[in-house]
């Protein structure tokens, strides 16, 4: 994991159009997951425009897992390939209270060809450790009961079900 850990850095503006492509991945395996979700049409133009304003945002962690072969200088290079990335966000729960401030993993996507090496559970571990940095008392992730895979990658890093969260469509049929 310290090979994986070390290929793991804070995103920065050169990163904009891989975390773009590396975003829309994850959303398209999302929908693809669940028959309820879809890939709407101007996600890309969506996620262009939120992306520059997250990275701005002091209570908004966003890291990205590098490709070292295709870096010749060693991971964390700047010409390192984004192949990974990972998001997070810190809040009070509840907000109003600001009672316990809650570290939030929303999303964390390793590219398929990538995956396997440690470089998800380094991006979760980062991430963890940067939200405890910033003040987080807690970590939490939402995981969706058909992705196993993610569940799974969290399990190992410590996570445990708090809440079993349940659904009903109101879609007719």
């Amino acid at each position: 994991m310290d090979e994986a850990r070390s290929a793991v850095r804070a995103a920065r503006r050169s990163d904009l159009h891989a975390l773009t492509d590396l975003r829309l991945h994850f959303l398209g395996e999302a929908a693809h997951a669940d028959a309820r979700l879809r890939l709407m049409p101007d996600a890309r133009d969506r996620t262009e425009h939120a992306l520059p304003v997250w990275m701005g945002q002091a209570d908004r962690v966003l890291l990205v897992g590098l490709d070292p072969a295709h870096d010749p200088q060693g991971p964390g290079a700047d010409n390192a390939a984004p192949v990974a990335y990972a998001m997070g966000l810190l809040g009070a729960v509840p907000p109003v209270l600001a009672a316990q401030h809650v570290g939030e993993i929303l999303e964390v996507h390793v590219d398929p060809a990538h995956r396997g090496k440690g470089l998800g559970d380094a991006l979760v571990a980062i991430l963890g450790e940067a939200l405890i940095g910033r003040g987080a008392q807690v970590l939490r992730a939402a995981v969706p009961s058909t992705h196993e895979f993610a569940r799974a990658r969290l399990e190992r890093a410590g996570f445990a079900p708090l809440q079993l969260e349940l659904e009903r469509s109101l879609d007719a049929g």
